[in-house]
């Protein structure tokens, strides 16, 4: 089985919040970055992440957008779809959409034949093809 990382570590890790939790939160940052230890980041808990940072944090798009997609990098985190991943966090970062909806739009670029059903004319300013139900 695969360790898996919540919600909580990662807004510690990249608040760096000075608590004596954020010690044992960096050395485990520190082994995960080398690829001493393994767990993966599930789409849902880093777009949680995405939300809390900036709803309740108030960090900037930009901070956050930096931070995460280093995280990627690191050697022992597994986030599958990580090529989608990337582009839903460049997206984000460059555009108003919320992570969700760049998300989507990371998922069908690429795909001639993509289809979303939406009535969000948002999506109308990159190559998806929309249609309203």
């Amino acid at each position: 089985m695969t360790a898996l990382l919540d919600t909580n570590v990662l807004i510690r890790f990249l608040t760096s919040d000075k608590t004596q939790k954020f010690r044992g939160v960096y050395t485990l940052f520190e082994s995960l970055e080398q690829g001493d230890l393994r767990v993966e980041l599930k789409l849902i808990v880093l777009f949680q992440v995405v939300f809390v940072l900036k709803s309740f944090y108030s960090v900037p798009r930009e901070d956050i957008a930096t931070g995460m997609l280093s995280i990627l990098e690191y050697k022992g985190i597994i986030v599958k779809e990580k090529k989608n991943v990337r582009r839903t966090i460049e997206l984000w970062h460059d555009s108003n959409l919320d992570i969700v909806d760049c998300y989507l739009i990371a998922c069908l670029e690429g795909d001639r034949q993509n289809i979303l059903y939406s009535y969000d004319q948002d999506f109308d300013k990159f190559k998806i093809n929309r249609e309203e139900p």
